[in-house]
């Protein structure tokens, strides 16, 4: 005969929350494209004054400030890295400062430094394309501390290229 044993009840499983608000009623939320994308694309919200469509021209070796129309707060201990999408940076079309940086305590609009690696064409960023991926990481907390000496390695101080092509 089985006997039965009073377990405790496991507590339930608690996920993140990555909180986004719209600043714009016709901001489009981020989205993860397959079950396994790490990262969430997000778009361009770009608009006239008069609220039609528009696009952003981004000329050959030029950089533009690409607004989303949302704002985000990433779950305590975390982050964002703002990264290219790959299909764009195929046409030489990348994340100026990629990954770009959200901190934990910025609340203000989401935007996006997009560069042309183009020498000869211009590109337009069209109203709600995909132009960045957000990728949500956790906040190393580390103390920082000063020393005379590190520990030594079998690569030193040898630098860039040193460990092959």
């Amino acid at each position: 005969m089985a006997t039965t044993t009073n377990r405790p009840a496991s507590p339930p499983v608690v996920r993140p929350v990555l909180k986004f608000k719209k600043l714009h009623p016709e901001a489009i939320l981020p989205k993860r494209w397959s079950e396994l994308s790490v990262g969430w694309d997000i778009h361009a919200h770009l608009l006239t004054d008069t609220g039609r469509p528009n696009t952003c021209l981004v000329p050959p070796g030029a950089t533009r400030n690409v607004t989303t129309g949302l704002a985000v707060e990433p779950p305590p201990g975390h982050f964002l890295l703002v990264c290219s999408r790959s299909g764009l940076a195929e046409k030489g079309l990348f994340v100026c400062n990629s990954p770009g940086i959200i901190d934990p305590d910025y609340r203000g609009e989401l935007k996006v430094l997009i560069h042309n690696g183009s020498n000869h064409e211009s590109y337009y960023v069209k109203h709600e394309q995909r132009i960045a991926q957000l990728v949500l990481m956790r906040v190393n907390d580390l103390d920082i501390r000063e020393v005379t000496l590190l520990s030594p390695t079998a690569r030193g101080e040898l630098g860039f290229g040193s460990t092959g092509s």
